[in-house]
């Protein structure tokens, strides 16, 4: 009983000294600790700010380039389009890898197109498709580059992009599209054997597709 009570007294003196060592830390060092606390409120704080900025930012551009694809739609349908101001505030616009930026630079291949200014168009859908290679705008723009290789003359160029957007986006919703262009530019070309080899696999791949469904017909044909 006694060596009990003795156990019982250490450990009450040892947890006496641990408390009144704690006390006397935080008395002494009472200010450096506050202002630490605050030096971490204050980060928090600049924490939250930077992403409800960043969130309102990102929220702004979105609004942005939505009013800019409207704005396309209605020079696209006007007798005096001024593409010349439309591009100029969308070229601002192309910037990081963000969403917002690769869609201005698509809308501007889209400006260019429509102006016939091929070589343009060409260079601004490359680029929407070089500053993110993962969204779903990547095979779209490469497709609308080798549209626009092509109509420079550049059948070669056409075909290459035509069969990279079928290699590494098949499962996008252009790669019927592209591959259905492979075998048109073959057939155009007067290889009508080749022509009729990837006519059928576009068949078979896209049997749904409304190309998957023109290339059986004219696979047929053939």
């Amino acid at each position: 009983m006694a060596k009990k009570k003795l156990r019982k007294e250490v450990e009450n003196t040892t947890e006496q000294k641990l408390i009144n060592g704690i006390s006397a830390f935080f008395e002494k060092n009472l200010k450096t600790i506050l202002i630490a606390l605050a030096a971490v409120a204050i980060v928090v704080v600049a924490i939250v700010v930077i992403v409800g900025s960043s969130s309102k930012s990102s929220d702004s551009a979105q609004i942005k380039i939505a009013e800019m694809e409207e704005k396309y739609s209605e020079l696209a349908a006007s007798e005096t389009p001024d593409w010349d101001s439309y591009e100029a505030e969308l070229a601002t616009m192309v910037k990081g890898s963000s969403y917002t930026s690769v869609k201005a630079s698509y809308l501007l291949g889209l400006a260019h197109y429509d102006q016939e200014d091929y070589a343009s168009a060409k260079d601004a859908f490359h680029k929407a498709y070089e500053l993110n290679t993962k969204i779903y705008l990547a095979p779209i723009a490469l497709v609308n580059e080798a549209a626009c290789t092509e109509a420079m003359g550049d059948t070669t160029g056409a075909l290459d992009l035509y069969n990279k957007v079928f290699d590494d986006y098949k499962e996008s919703g252009v790669a019927a599209k592209a591959l259905f262009n492979v075998a048109r530019i073959y057939l155009q070309q007067g290889n009508t054997q080749l022509a009729g080899t990837v006519f059928e696999q576009v068949a078979t791949d896209y049997p749904n597709s409304e190309y998957g469904k023109l290339a059986k017909n004219i696979a047929n044909t053939l």
